[in-house]
């Protein structure tokens, strides 16, 4: 019974700093997918997205900002948000995304 307590614990332990500690994706990767997500939209954005991509749109108008997720098992976890606000003259928009995974969370900002 014991032997069982102190594996369990040790179980709970390895699984905890694993998920505290997991990988975040950088910066570079954030805006790559960022850029992905606006190229592709979802059909349900329909066609208020007009993007061309990363090209013409100087430096200091691309911005990427690590952000801790709201939420208690989020902030007990320690999981992050990617936050890339892109500005052009044709819009601004800010994708947001898991640091972790990359995935696609959502998308705000002005569109024309």
């Amino acid at each position: 019974m014991k032997k069982t307590v102190i594996t369990l614990i040790v179980f709970v332990v390895i699984c905890f700093s694993y998920f505290y500690k997991s990988p975040i994706i950088s910066s570079d990767t954030a805006l790559i997918n960022a850029e992905k997500y606006l190229l592709n939209p979802s059909e349900e954005w329909g066609v208020s997205v007009s993007f061309h991509g990363l090209e013409g749109i100087p430096e200091e108008n691309i911005s990427a900002n690590l952000a801790q997720k709201s939420g208690f098992c989020n902030e007990l976890l320690n999981r992050m948000q990617w936050e890339v606000t892109i500005k052009s003259t044709e819009m601004e928009a800010t994708v947001v995304m898991d640091a972790h995974t990359g995935y696609f969370m959502n998308v705000f900002g002005a569109f024309s």
